[in-house]
């Protein structure tokens, strides 16, 4: 694979957006229909944030929320952190490791055309380079949950189900500290699907 190519020749042009006032209910229809686990939300039509099917998981699912009384302000992740059509594929591989992110809305000028993922990259690459088997590895290590019980390494407590995160074996407590909910300046594991 051509890492230096531009992330348009390896992008979906199918992307599902979604105005902030639509109702998540409907939001995960589309999500379904189309076969997507992202969608872009967008105000007065331009892309605001995006919601993943992991944001829906994380966020509603502990608390037991009801989807339709959840605003998509509530749980999306803004600002998106986006990428030009013609940055390469080398460039869009190194922003997905240094944010920790497997998708980049693609844009020409202020449009929004596509959406490169972390998938598309693999799908589409016929060997790996270094830099995307990192990608793999790190997505694999950060979010096997291990099926034995015992103590966390971080703080210790004994725990029935520790989750495998960075080569550490934490309890739930521990591994929500670490991918804590991301803020606008830093957007954590936001796009990470589970």
């Amino acid at each position: 694979m051509d890492v230096d190519k531009p992330v348009r020749e390896v992008m979906s042009r199918q992307v599902i957006t979604a105005d902030i006032n639509e109702s998540l209910p409907n939001i995960a229809k589309k999500m379904i229909k189309y076969d997507r686990s992202s969608v872009i939300v967008t105000e007065d039509e331009k892309p605001v944030g995006i919601i993943t099917e992991r944001d829906i998981s994380r966020k509603l699912l502990p608390d037991d929320r009801k989807p339709s009384s959840v605003s998509l302000s509530e749980i999306m992740t803004s600002p998106l952190i986006a990428i030009d059509q013609y940055t390469s594929i080398s460039d869009a591989i190194r922003m997905m490791l240094s944010h920790k992110i497997r998708r980049l809305p693609v844009f020409r000028n202020e449009g929004l055309i596509g959406i490169v993922t972390s998938q598309d990259i693999v799908a589409v690459s016929s060997e790996m380079s270094n830099t995307l088997r990192e990608l793999m590895e790190s997505d694999r290590e950060s979010l096997l949950i291990s099926e034995s019980d015992g103590n966390c390494d971080l703080c210790g407590k004994y725990s029935y189900q520790l989750t495998i995160v960075d080569g550490r074996s934490l309890c739930e407590d521990c591994a929500d500290a670490i991918w804590r909910e991301p803020t606008d300046s830093d957007h954590g594991s936001a796009y990470l699907e589970g």
